[in-house]
């Protein structure tokens, strides 16, 4: 089994994204307020975003900024349920666009972004095809734009926390041929997709089971 035909299920997918949604809420408005400035931001990429919730904090946040959510099909047909309980000026700026992120190509244009985010992606898909969509990120953002890679990891020393690590252990029942992270794993496919690593930074999110890289486009 994987995520795209777990969620082809309509029912299963309206429950977890629905779910899903309350927490990362709560996460995008603490990124938004103590780890992350998003000054100059007007487009973002929000990839396997499921209901919006980072785009609907994020486009809360900053007047004008506009965000694309690409996901699939069945977990469109929800958040597009969710963006209609938005107010109408974030509403606007928030579009879905259906995609499985596995695809080798994307639906958006090329330099056109200032912020690409990844939240909960990196250790829901094969490890083969990480280095892929860090690329593909690398060629949606212009020049200075952040690519930001939000996911369950335990820390480079791999003695914890235990947190990170049970949260990620429960993707491989969807996920077999996936990436135990840490932050190195994937500082590592970040420089072979092209990104500059000594240039990427950590930050702590959620204690004890959540990491934010951010890698940033020369």
């Amino acid at each position: 089994p994987n995520y795209a035909s777990w969620f082809s299920d309509p029912e299963v997918a309206q429950t977890y994204t629905q779910a899903q949604h309350n927490g990362s809420i709560s996460t995008a408005k603490y990124l938004v307020k103590k780890k992350l400035s998003l000054e100059g931001v007007k487009d973002m990429l929000d990839v396997g975003g499921g209901s919006g919730a980072f785009s609907y904090v994020f486009a809360g946040s900053v007047p004008g900024l506009k965000s694309t959510v690409l996901e699939l099909p069945e977990v469109c047909r929800t958040g597009e349920k969710i963006k209609a309980q938005q107010s109408p000026d974030v509403q606007s700026r928030v579009k879905f666009v259906e995609l499985d992120a596995t695809s080798p190509k994307w639906p958006v244009p090329e330099t056109a972004f200032d912020v690409v985010l990844m939240s909960y992606l990196s250790g829901s898909v094969p490890e083969s095809i990480i280095v892929d969509l860090y690329t593909n990120a690398l060629k949606a953002l212009r020049p200075g734009g952040r690519l930001l890679i939000h996911d369950f990891m335990v820390d480079d020393s791999l003695d914890g926390p235990a947190l990170g690590a049970l949260w990620a252990l429960q993707h491989v029942t969807v996920n077999a041929d996936g990436l135990g992270l840490r932050p190195k794993e994937i500082i590592d496919r970040l420089g072979k997709a092209g990104f500059d690593t000594a240039k990427c930074e950590t930050k702590e999110m959620i204690h004890g089971m959540t990491k934010l890289v951010v890698a940033k486009k020369n």
